[in-house]
Formats: structure tokens, C-alpha cells, sequence
């Protein structure tokens, strides 16, 4: 009975049909129950009662982070949500170890912000920089070592140094059910289509048509997802 309702319990938290692997020792489980409720302890002392927050969690401009049901935030996460728009962690989102999420890099000139949509995963060690905007879709997977900027400096001028000569900020658009994987970087005024695959290590320069894989340096179109709808169309 206790481990049907742990199972259930694991379900809704990841939003998914699939429950824990039948094969997992019960200490494992318990470990992880246990885990989960000092988590949820600890995001309840920092007004967060429906999240799971880990230890070395560092928030900037709290009042401008939105944060909805079964967001975890995971050890060392740093946010700063100085912005116009703040950022948005809609529900089940999980930020794992080490990701930062910045929505403006110079307080002259607030940034836009960021958006992440419902059961995305941000992976370990993720940058993020909504200065231009950053959209994130639901049910997407950003691997280890993502990096994603929407703005970049300008540097015409020789006779100035570059950190004076402002920034130009282009917004990035990550649809829905999108896989990128570990180690890539995603440039400004990107839009990556939903489906769409990113391959490890990529350098993401133009926008990614839905359900498309695309690799390389700088990334280009590997192939297109065989059976995805716009096939089908």
C-alpha cells in the first residue's frame, strides 16, 4: 500500500504514466522519499509551499520569480530575476545542480526575462540569459552544460572599450518537446521548432525548423524526425 502510494506520488510529481522502476531497492526509495520531504520542508520556510528546494539555493529579486506546483530547485541553483519581466518557473519544472538562470546582465539595462514552460528540465551546470527574452516550451530537456544568451555586446567602436558600448538583444524561442544536448550553446534570436533535436556540443546559430535534428559548429540539419507530424502532413 505505502510503496502504490509513492509510486502515484512520483507519477504526478513528473507529470508522466511511468512509475518508479519496480526493480529499485525499497532503501533507494525511502531515500528518496525522505530526500523529497526535506526539500519540500525547506521550500516552505522560504514561502515556496508547493516546490522542492535543495541546499546552496541562491535567489535574487525574489519578488519577480514565479514559481508554480512541483518546481525543484536543486543544490547551488543561483537565480537572479531582476528584469521587466521577471522569470517564470511554470509547474514541475526542475532546475538541477549548479544551473543559473540570469534575466539581465547589467543592472543599467534591465533585461527582459525568462519563461520556462510546465515539465521542462533545466540540466546541471545550464546558463541562461533572458537579457533579449528567453522562451522555453513545456515537456523540453536541456542536457548538462547549456548555454543560451540572447544578447550580445556591441563592439564597432575600437576607440571604446567593449564593455561600454552596450548590448544588442535578441529574443530566443524554445517550442515545445525539445531535446538539447550537453555541452551546446544556443545563440541569440534562435528559434528552435517544436520536436526539434540538438545534437551534443552543438553551436546553435540560426533557427532549427520543428522536428529537425541539427549538429555541428556551427549547427546545420542533420535530418528530419521520421514519423513526426509535419511528415505526416
Amino acid at each position: 500500500m505505502l510503496l502504490t502510494a509513492i509510486n502515484n506520488y512520483y507519477k504526478k510529481l513528473r507529470g508522466t504514466s511511468e512509475g518508479l522502476d519496480p526493480r529499485l531497492n525499497l532503501s533507494i526509495v525511502f531515500a528518496f522519499v525522505a530526500s523529497k520531504l526535506v526539500q519540500r520542508g525547506r521550500s516552505i520556510l522560504h514561502g515556496r509551499p508547493g516546490a522542492f528546494q535543495g541546499t546552496g539555493v541562491k535567489i535574487v529579486a525574489r519578488g519577480l520569480l514565479q514559481i508554480g506546483t512541483g518546481v525543484a530547485l536543486a543544490d547551488n541553483v543561483a537565480i537572479n530575476a531582476a528584469s521587466t519581466d521577471g522569470i517564470v518557473l511554470n509547474s514541475n519544472v526542475t532546475l538541477d545542480n549548479h544551473a543559473i538562470l540570469r534575466a539581465s546582465g547589467v543592472l543599467r539595462n534591465l533585461g527582459v526575462g525568462i519563461v520556462v514552460g510546465e515539465n521542462s528540465s533545466i540540466g546541471a551546470y545550464n546558463f541562461i540569459h533572458g537579457g533579449g527574452g528567453v522562451k522555453i516550451g513545456a515537456n523540453c530537456l536541456l542536457g548538462p552544460n547549456v548555454s543560451i544568451f540572447s544578447e550580445n555586446h556591441n563592439f564597432e567602436d575600437v576607440a571604446r572599450p567593449i564593455r561600454l558600448q552596450g548590448e544588442s538583444r535578441l529574443a530566443v524561442f524554445i517550442e515545445d518537446d525539445v531535446w538539447v544536448g550537453a555541452g551546446s550553446t544556443i545563440l541569440p534570436g534562435v528559434i528552435i521548432g517544436t520536436g526539434a533535436i540538438i545534437a551534443a556540443g552543438s553551436v546553435v546559430t540560426r533557427s532549427v525548423p520543428a522536428f529537425a535534428v541539427a549538429g555541428g559548429v556551427p549547427a546545420k540539419i542533420i535530418k528530419m524526425r521520421t514519423g513526426a507530424a509535419s511528415d505526416r502532413l
